[in-house]
């Protein structure tokens, strides 16, 4: 029986960042003359890109920070933008050629600035990114393999199922796309599958008379636009022709983005509705800078002195609604807050630690929820228009009528179930991930129930060491390692391409810890 050294389940930019440092520590490093087996096993069939990076997101999908926020420091972001500057004429051409009308838009408005390397103002195409990572892959695995360093074998199917055998080794189960089940063993199993799916809501009726997406990047992005356009030029009653947005998160505003470009498709549908809890979009972005950041509530429980995890959480959040005004996040002034929480919460404990960056966190990021310019731009024309109405409530199902979908929520002032006054020919699922405990995924139910992970207090992520492991020989990289504080990792989420670039060095060394042929070790204060 062969049995393969080190095996990642998907193959986004957390297996790729890490293999692009194991790749590298391989060839600059002392040979061993032990060639590395590696498999790399992904459900699609485009490998080292992921979704937010590859074919799954639209070609024009942006980043959501700057590209000097979105690669901020270290040695990538130099070879990012050399690498960006020789090849933006052909990126260009890619782009203007594929990219229809917002691409057409977005060079109109940022070309200027990328060639002048004003990198601050510009939010770029994803898939500028996921080639750059690709290519970077590829050329260093080519010479490792030249070196006889590696052997990597790509696979693709879903990894479904692990079990732990005796010696320390798994037997990860494997789903093909013929159905076809096969097994391999591993000494070393990283799980990089990105983050967990969606929730997913059960609509009623056998056969849906209303077009239902409960994965909008499943199977492409693009793909799920196209049905959504098919349904409502099918519909004859124009007064039917409404999409509902679970959700107004992230994607939900990406795809606002794309439709406010299709006229195609905006002129086929009479209203967009968007519920969620928040009852609104993420928020404008400011970085004006201010010469004074006023913090009168973390102020007042310093002076005290007379606090804990809970009340120091409580006093930020009150503070970071003056951070907010008319919708705009002044960053700088959240940033101050931030820090300044962490600050205060040094003398409170390793647990209270765990409690913030497991529990709350997250709650913090839902406060501040932003996105870039040209993101919500469009949302705003889409609400000047009314064509996109925004509902402040809980989802609480739907109901079938004749064609339709009718819209179920808890209105957040009565508390009472109310049912909203359009029916919907197309239904999206734009929430988040679901619970660990609760997934769809059937990789991480049985990592759950077989007792093999953890769960960490988020709910969100499987609790792990400071060398990654959620087990032994059992590493986590990826959104999943959000939620867990511990002495090198200390984040409430990791959809993040900075954390990956921060942390898959060191999960590059315990991966070759062992092997003999580890030649750079840090020392976990580095």
């Amino acid at each position: 029986m062969s049995i393969v050294d080190i095996a990642f389940i998907g193959s986004g930019a957390a297996t790729t960042t890490t293999l692009i440092e194991l790749f590298d520590k391989l060839i600059n490093g002392p040979l061993s003359g032990i060639m590395l087996n590696i498999t790399v096993i992904d459900k699609y069939p485009e490998f080292w890109k992921g979704i937010p990076y590859g074919a799954r997101s639209s070609v024009n999908s942006l980043t959501i920070t700057p590209v000097s926020d979105f690669v901020s420091t270290g040695k990538e972001r130099e070879l990012f933008f050399k690498w960006l500057k020789i090849n933006l004429d052909d990126l260009f051409n890619y782009y203007s050629l594929n990219g229809g009308m917002a691409a057409e838009g977005w060079l109109a408005d940022n070309s200027a600035a990328l060639k002048n390397e004003e990198w601050d103002k510009v939010y770029i195409p994803r898939f500028i990114w996921g080639i750059y990572m690709q290519n970077k892959l590829l050329t260093l695995l080519k010479t490792a393999e030249e070196k006889q360093l590696v052997q990597v074998t790509l696979i693709q199917a879903e990894a479904i199922d692990v079990e732990k055998l005796t010696g320390g080794l798994f037997n990860v189960r494997l789903e093909h796309p013929d159905k076809k089940q096969t097994t391999i063993t591993v000494k070393k199993l990283v799980v990089a599958i990105g983050s967990a799916p969606v929730k997913t809501y059960e609509m009623p009726g056998a056969d849906k008379p209303y077009t239902y997406i409960n994965d909008l990047y499943a199977p492409l992005l693009d793909d799920n636009i196209k049905a959504l356009r098919t349904t409502l030029a099918a519909t004859e009653n124009a007064a039917e022709r409404n999409v509902l947005l679970i959700g107004s998160n992230a994607s939900s505003i990406e795809l606002l983005y794309l439709l406010n470009n299709r006229p195609d498709v905006t002129q086929q549908a009479n209203k967009i509705v968007s519920i969620s809890r928040a009852g609104c979009m993420p928020y404008h972005i400011s970085d004006t800078r201010l010469e004074h950041y006023p913090t009168l509530h973390l102020d007042a429980i310093k002076t005290s002195g007379n606090y804990n995890i809970h009340t120091l959480v409580k006093a930020a959040k009150k503070d970071i609604e003056q951070a907010i005004q008319n919708h705009v996040v002044r960053v700088p002034y959240v940033d101050r807050i931030i820090g300044y929480t962490i600050e205060l919460m040094q003398v409170l404990g390793e647990e209270a630690k765990k409690i913030f960056f497991g529990t709350y966190g997250m709650q913090l990021t839902r406060l501040i929820r932003r996105s870039g310019p040209a993101y919500k731009n469009a949302s705003e024309a889409l609400l000047q228009t009314q064509q996109l109405l925004l509902v402040k409530g809980e989802f609480a199902g739907i109901t079938q009528q004749d064609n339709t979908g009718l819209l179920n929520y808890i209105d957040p002032v009565t508390g009472q179930q109310q049912t909203y006054n359009l029916p919907f020919r197309v239904i999206i699922n734009c929430t988040g991930a679901d619970d660990l405990e609760n997934s769809s995924s059937r990789l991480i139910y049985n990592l759950v129930n077989k007792h093999i992970c953890r769960v960490n207090l988020s709910g969100k992520g499987f609790e792990v060491n400071d060398r990654f492991e959620a087990a032994s020989n059992l590493y986590v990289i990826g959104p999943l390692l959000g939620g867990n504080m511990n002495k090198r990792i200390y984040f409430w989420h990791i959809e993040n391409l900075a954390r990956l670039l921060y942390l898959s060095p060191y999960l590059a060394d315990c991966l070759l810890a062992g092997k003999g042929i580890l030649h750079h070790n840090r020392k976990a204060s580095d």
